[in-house]
């Protein structure tokens, strides 16, 4: 699973997608390690239960990723800092849970689905996609819910309730039992998980593999002027998941979709050259296939997004933009 489930369902692995079997998922939940939340919620969820194995892995997907953002949120705004840093911090938390409510709300839309079918007694690809992506919605509107009732004293943001979010973000009148709810359970004792040791990758601002012929060089690749913010992007794509500290490709699921749009996205802001230039020959133009396997060795042959490079050039390129404005990691390329 990639780097953010509450975008990579809509667009990324997205749940129409998994032909996995009824088997396959069982074996799947065993895989889950329980998570905590670091301290008491405010709102819990009411939602009806999964009988299928496909739904309640994808219930424990969501929940799962629900607590780790519940839990990173509450560990990055309960620093000691300036009231300044805290705003910034603040709005980038709201305006990332507003951006999932905003691609939760334009999937349903685009793919005019009908959210009513999964409380039907039936069970079939389309109810099972209704009964996925609701959950994502009602996770998402919950973790809007927690943050801005913990933390909105710290930004000017607009303050929603749960009313009129359903109204605001997703055309649509509240229903009479709201699925997100006051929480009811106990209280839980404030657990903080020890801070993480800094990562050991370390940026590498030229190549680092044996020359290739077959492959340009990274100065014959990076504009001359692209290459310090170059460098930081691969930082990214290491804090992401996509490449580990040694620079080589994470075969994670979505993984290799995500870097085919990372090139695209340098393409398109000029990170490469256009033409290589030679002191006793003619110059030569740089084309695609130049670009991802300057990549695939890089980052090792298991890499190689060859072919999703050239669909989003191509015949692709609105996935390729629905992608680049659901991540903002992305889309704050320049």
């Amino acid at each position: 699973m990639a780097k953010d489930l509450f975008i990579d369902l809509l667009y990324v692995e997205k749940v129409t997608d998994d032909k996995r079997t009824e088997n396959q998922f069982k074996e799947l939940l065993k895989g889950f390690k329980k998570q905590y939340l670091n301290t008491t919620p405010k709102y819990e969820i009411d939602f009806k239960k999964a009988y299928s194995n496909r739904r309640k892995y994808y219930l424990k997907l969501i929940e799962t990723e629900y607590i780790k953002n519940f839990n990173q949120i509450n560990d990055a705004l309960e620093i000691n800092t300036t009231p300044g840093h805290l705003s910034f911090l603040y709005d980038k938390e709201y305006n990332r849970i507003k951006n999932y409510l905003n691609q939760i709300s334009n999937y349903i839309s685009d793919n005019d689905l009908d959210e009513t079918l999964y409380l039907k007694p039936i069970q079939n690809d389309k109810s099972d996609e209704a009964y996925i992506i609701s959950f994502l919605k009602a996770n998402a509107m919950m973790l809007f819910m927690e943050l801005q009732d913990r933390f909105s004293e710290l930004g000017d943001a607009e303050i929603y309730t749960i009313e009129e979010l359903h109204e605001v973000f997703f055309n649509e009148e509240p229903p009479q039992e709201l699925i997100v709810k006051d929480y009811t359970g106990a209280e839980i004792k404030t657990f903080k998980k020890p801070k993480k040791q800094n990562s050991k990758f370390n940026p590498i601002q030229g190549d680092f593999r044996e020359e290739n012929n077959d492959v340009l060089s990274y100065n014959e690749l990076i504009n001359k002027i692209k290459q310090r913010e170059f460098a930081k992007l691969e930082e990214l794509l290491n804090e992401k998941g996509i490449i580990d500290d040694e620079y080589n490709f994470i075969k994670d699921r979505g993984n290799k979709i995500l870097l085919a749009t990372f090139m695209v996205k340098l393409t398109e802001t000029k990170y490469f050259n256009e033409r290589i230039f030679f002191d006793s020959k003619p110059s030569k133009k740089i084309e695609p296939k130049h670009i991802y396997k300057f990549f695939a060795y890089r980052y090792g042959p298991s890499s190689n997004a060859g072919k999703e490079y050239r669909r989003f050039l191509g015949t692709e390129k609105r996935a390729y933009q629905k992608l680049v404005d659901a991540n903002f990691w992305l889309d704050q390329i320049k």
